[in-house]
């Protein structure tokens, strides 16, 4: 499951609790975080946390098919990229960042999925 600030969920999480329940007007959804970092930017604060090892993972899948792409067009000075081939290097890193990130994700759920109730950690 990915926090709603688009990191993995890590056991956190949040609701406006100032809203009765029975007020349809507002959002009373739970939102799943990853951090006290999100819940407090869920509270209109800023603020970044260390990435986990499924992104730093994700990170260098997302290298390496940005470096793919680069080898396919003949090119490895950046500063040497047109417009459009710059726009599809970056489509490159960031698709396959967020594609091992939910891969990645899926198998963690997966795997806690199979766990006796009281094996899982939260």
């Amino acid at each position: 499951m990915l926090c709603d600030v688009r990191r993995e969920a890590r056991g956190f999480g949040w609701f406006d609790a100032r809203w009765p329940i029975d007020n349809s007007r507002r959002d009373r959804r739970l939102r799943h975080l990853c951090s006290l970092t999100c819940q407090n930017i869920c509270h209109r604060r800023l603020g970044m946390i260390d990435p986990t090892p499924n992104e730093k993972a994700a990170v260098v899948n997302g290298g390496r098919m940005g470096g793919e792409y680069l080898d396919s067009i003949g090119k490895t000075d950046l500063e040497t990229l047109e417009p459009d081939e710059w726009l599809t290097f970056v489509e490159v890193l960031v698709t396959g960042y967020c594609d091992h990130l939910r891969a990645l994700a899926a198998r963690d759920e997966e795997h806690l999925r199979k766990l006796d109730p009281g094996q899982v950690p939260f």
